[in-house]
């Protein structure tokens, strides 16, 4: 087995980190755009269509502790390739016109995706450590694009085949490329540099830094999907046309995706962050309030100012995870924990919104609890914006 250049000099580990990146986000969204025709076409219902979509959610929250286990005892280039066979299975079973065939493609798929989100930033730790702000940039504006494309093509292909199975199976292939490019890179690094350490990811538990990181990943993915599930119907209901309120999610969308890549380079290149996470917040905040109290005014600037700070955030949130680790091994533990819980509590949003709507009857409460948890979020970005570093501490 011959050693391979540094990984970071390589523009093969570039592509294949791309080609990761676009499978991590693109097969939870290209289900959105058939859902009808695949409900029509198995016959059931929205209750148990959701759970193609909200399924994969669950499986991110659930099964990213597991990632840092198999990273260490595999090496992270052969759990990536791993992870993106399993996005690969799980896409092509979902293209299978068979619902509980199509529920174990989500299973698998959302494993893969769960996985390959915790590897990620220790790939760029571990590999790009003097490129830090480049690399996750790219990450994040990859993974946009991926969920754009997947969103913007999955109709016409399925008006060019004639069946749904096509957007959907057509990211099998891309992940298995993905795949193929990580076994190929695994099987040209030396095999000592394959090894991961052995600790245990409880170990974080004692350190605050973890725990803010974690709170804050949560607050940011809970608002994120929250505003992705509903915020058509609040502006909907509160007079803005039908169309402009899609437009406001594709907005929202299009717009984090430059402002992810500029945030990454800035925060990589600063020592303080408290400032920049409290800037961000306050885009959100005063995207919130326009969306509330004057939804018909300005609807595409509250989108943009949303779509600026949720961008802006979730890549920030992304990058400290490798700024406030010492080691690979370690990102790894820090991105499955705080990505576990951020997903748990993305789940739940859309579900509190809905209620306190339904509970209330009108928006304002449903509102008021985004802003209250965005409180939360600007605390806890505060603080990790502040240069400490995780610590982790064996046993208790």
């Amino acid at each position: 087995m011959s050693d391979m250049p540094r990984p970071s000099a390589s523009l093969l580990w570039l592509l294949a980190f791309a080609f990761a990146a676009l499978n991590l986000r693109a097969p939870i969204v290209v289900i959105g755009p058939v859902l009808e025709p695949i409900m029509a076409s198995l016959h059931i219902g929205a209750g148990a269509a959701s759970l193609l979509t909200t399924g994969m959610i669950l499986c991110f929250g659930l099964l990213s502790p597991l990632a840092p286990t198999l990273s260490a005892r595999l090496g992270l280039d052969r759990a990536i390739a791993l992870a993106l066979v399993a996005v690969a299975a799980g896409s092509a079973l979902r293209g299978i016109e068979a619902f509980p065939i199509m529920l174990l493609g989500t299973l698998f798929a959302g494993l893969g995706i769960a996985f390959g989100n915790v590897f990620m930033p220790s790939l760029v730790k571990r590999d790009r450590a003097d490129r830090l702000g480049q690399t996750m940039g790219l990450y994040t504006v990859v993974m946009g694009i991926g969920a754009t494309l997947a969103a913007g093509t999955a109709v016409p292909l399925l008006q060019a085949s004639g069946h749904w199975s096509t957007p959907v199976r057509l990211w099998a292939g891309l992940a298995l490329v993905a795949s193929m490019g990580w076994l190929w890179l695994a099987f040209r690094r030396p095999a000592a540099a394959q090894a991961g350490g052995a600790v245990r990811m409880t170990a974080l538990f004692k350190s605050p830094v973890a725990w803010t990181l974690t709170i804050f990943m949560g607050m940011q993915s809970l608002g994120f999907y929250t505003l992705q599930t509903w915020m058509p119907s609040v502006a909907i209901s509160s007079g803005v046309s039908s169309t402009m309120a899609g437009n406001m999610v594709s907005l929202l969308n299009l717009v984090s995706i430059p402002v992810s890549y500029v945030i990454a380079r800035v925060a990589a290149r600063m020592h303080r962050h408290s400032l920049l996470v409290l800037g961000m917040c306050a885009l959100i905040a005063i995207g919130l309030a326009g969306l509330l109290l004057a939804p018909t005014r300005l609807p595409a600037l509250w989108a943009i100012l949303l779509g600026a700070g949720q961008g802006g955030s979730f890549s920030f949130a992304l990058t400290m995870i490798v700024l406030r680790t010492r080691e690979s091994q370690h990102a790894a533990m820090l991105s499955g924990m705080s990505q576990s819980v951020g997903y748990l509590l993305a789940a739940s949003g859309p579900l509190l919104f809905g209620a306190l709507k339904a509970l209330t009857g009108g928006w304002a409460a449903s509102m008021g609890l985004l802003m209250v948890l965005l409180g939360v979020q600007a605390v806890a970005g505060f603080l990790i914006g502040r240069p400490r570093m995780v610590t982790l501490r064996q046993g208790g």
